[in-house]
């Protein structure tokens, strides 16, 4: 694969990963308004499992930017 394109695609892949987090967030606040706190409390910790993989991703990214 062309240099620029794995780029892009990781581009791509944080962004989109980013926004899932963000659901998961969202998911968590409903599932505290439900009343459903240890639920709220697991997709809260995946949000920051995927923050804690987006941020090794960025790493990653930028590490091969540097190679190049």
């Amino acid at each position: 694969m062309e240099d620029n394109k794995i780029i892009i695609l990781m581009d791509h892949t944080i962004h989109h990963n980013e926004h899932h987090a963000e659901d998961f967030v969202s998911i968590a606040k409903d599932l505290r308004d439900a009343g459903a706190n240890e639920a709220a409390e697991l997709a809260e910790s995946a949000a920051n499992d995927i923050n804690e993989a987006v941020k090794k991703l960025v790493e990653a990214r930028d590490l091969y930017k540097k190679q190049l």
